[in-house]
């Protein structure tokens, strides 16, 4: 069993007892070159020149200053292929498992390219993309001739997208901006799930209640669905709010064969973004960056409540954040308080991540297989 997963922006791979960390070499690469374009300018910052205009820095590149996001991993012929951005350049990489290696191959790279999760079937490559973080689309990339195909689009986000097991379907998580009159988002509303079927071309909704967000969609070889279920929170009454919005934000699906559908739906949801200007690192933010930025401030009230309920990992992730399957009839299980992430295993097992340890849960027993800080994007890389 070969476990992959994206920690502390590193990539890290399990397997066999033993983790092993593995850096972007794209990120090494880009650290360099603006280490020799400040070289390159120092003339301007160092002798006698720069000491009197004062204007001297001797300092090396700061990588606290540049934006750097890992956002997906799936596993790949020569390793794995990852999802990184860099300032405003985001791209796919593939990567071999080798620490040492110094090269990497080069799948995809745009200016102001943004990811929310991919999933691999074959080489079709399921993926939530877009040029703003906050409004990231299905598409699906062919990764034999890097073609894209567009499936949503519209007032909505999408993230964490994965495959059924017969290929039949993609599955993501969607949630819904409302607008003021004059046109502004103001709202996010709760995230549901989808099912989009290529070969049709429909979108159907599989779960929705207006008080939870449902996340990290996975569908099991006997039809359950998994999922992450977390209770929504705009942090606002709403008293007056369909006085203040429009809670009907549409979204377009793309079909294959250029057919336009309509969903509309029902949203209320948090403030996400305001006229105000944000710093350069918010304005790169995912919602999954900004729940993790979020929960490490309440890490330590996380722990220590999922300690008291008598956890045997307790993790930094509140513990009403919980893994849920839903069977067939509808039946729905709570599988694990306080889950950040996980992968569904072929034999039923799971590997999830609780912000502090990766287990594996096999019915009531769970092992850790590795400490970890708020590992996510598990990845099956081998069964």
């Amino acid at each position: 069993m070969r476990i992959g997963y994206i920690a502390e922006k590193q990539l890290y791979v399990w397997e066999d007892g033993k983790t092993t960390a593995l850096s972007s070499i794209r990120y090494q690469n880009y650290l360099a070159t603006m280490q020799s374009i400040q070289d390159a300018k120092s003339w301007k910052t160092s002798g006698t020149g720069a000491m009197f205009t004062g204007a001297v820095d001797n300092a090396p590149v700061d990588p606290a200053r540049i934006h750097m996001g890992l956002h997906g991993l799936v596993p790949d012929p020569a390793g794995m292929l990852y999802a990184v951005e860099l300032d405003e350049v985001g791209g796919l990489y593939r990567r071999d498992l080798d620490p040492a290696a110094k090269a990497e191959g080069h799948v995809l790279t745009r200016q102001n390219l943004h990811f929310g999760g991919m999933d691999r079937r074959g080489q079709q490559l399921a993926m939530c993309i877009g040029s703003d973080p906050m409004m990231l689309h299905l598409s699906i990339l062919d990764l034999d001739d890097n073609e894209e195909t567009d499936i949503t689009d519209g007032d909505t986000t999408e993230c964490h997208p994965s495959w059924s097991p017969d290929g039949s379907r993609i599955l993501c998580s969607s949630a819904g901006y409302a607008r003021s009159d004059s046109g502004g988002i103001v709202k996010l509303g709760p995230y549901e799930i989808l099912a989009y079927a290529p070969a049709a071309g429909s979108l159907d909704t599989l779960c929705s209640n207006p008080a939870y967000d449902y996340l990290v969609p996975r569908e099991a070889p006997d039809g359950a669905l998994y999922c992450i279920r977390q209770p929504y929170d705009d942090g606002e009454k709403h008293d007056n709010l369909l006085k203040d919005i429009v809670l009907f934000p549409v979204r377009i699906v793309k079909a294959i064969g250029g057919l336009l559908n309509y969903f509309s739906m029902r949203y209320g949801g948090e403030p996400l973004r305001s006229n105000s200007s944000r710093s350069e690192k918010a304005k790169h933010r995912t919602p999954q960056e900004m729940f993790l930025a979020e929960n490490m401030l309440k890490a330590e009230e996380n722990r220590r409540q999922n300690q008291q309920a008598g956890d045997k990992y307790p993790g930094i992730c509140p513990r009403n954040r919980v893994l849920l399957r839903i069977d067939p009839d509808g039946k729905e299980t709570v599988l694990r308080h306080g889950v950040l992430d996980y992968a569904l295993l072929p034999d039923g097992r799971i590997v999830c991540s609780n912000g502090t340890h990766v287990l594996l849960l096999e019915g009531e027993q769970q092992t850790e297989l590795a400490k970890a800080k708020l590992a996510h994007e598990l990845t099956v890389l081998e069964a």
